[in-house]
């Protein structure tokens, strides 16, 4: 692990600076945090953006929560901390992507947004109205999926992440078939 304090504060200004270039305050990003099951505290935060090196000989346990609360990816903060310009690394993704099309922006977001409604369930939401939810989210793929361009191989209906103890969606097992199908 690296213990140069000079790595540590380009981690904690490129931490800062990802978080208030999404317009959340310190406590925002706790919170988001703690929605995601992890234990953190704005002051938690407050000492990642000062770039405290930990004492420890690993990395302080609250830093990669905070970062993936962030929508960083596994492994970000290593390459930041090897010595990685942090603008080339947070920006790999868009990088990658052929044109960086506002297309492959939205599928992207197909996770997020069915993180949202099993959150909502969690939170009290009915079921029912996260099944319509998530069919129209398919719908609207659908939609885009044939005035764009050809299907891929594989299609998003089968992927439908679930709350910890909900249990797999009924109709999962029929979305996958009907996939498979359409695209076979």
């Amino acid at each position: 692990m690296n213990h140069d304090p000079e790595r540590w504060a380009v981690l904690g200004r490129a931490i800062r600076s990802d978080r208030e270039r999404q317009g959340l305050t310190r406590e925002q990003l706790a919170e988001r945090v703690r929605d995601r099951g992890g234990q953190v505290t704005g002051r938690s935060i407050t000492s990642l953006e000062s770039g405290v090196v930990p004492k420890q000989r690993s990395k302080p346990p609250k830093l990669e929560p905070v970062v993936a609360a962030l929508g960083w990816l596994p492994g970000w903060t290593d390459r930041i901390l090897a010595g990685e310009d942090p603008s080339t690394v947070l920006h790999q993704q868009e990088a990658e992507t052929p044109t960086g099309s506002p297309r492959s922006r939205l599928l992207e977001l197909v996770p997020v947004v069915y993180e949202f409604s099993r959150t909502a369930v969690r939170l009290g939401a009915p079921a029912s109205l996260r099944d319509r939810f998530d069919h129209l989210v398919q719908e609207l793929l659908d939609s885009l999926a044939a005035t764009q361009q050809p299907r891929a191989p594989y299609a998003l209906a089968a992927y439908r992440p679930h709350a910890e103890g909900e249990g797999v969606p009924a109709d999962d097992e029929a979305r996958i078939e009907d996939a498979i199908r359409r695209n076979s």
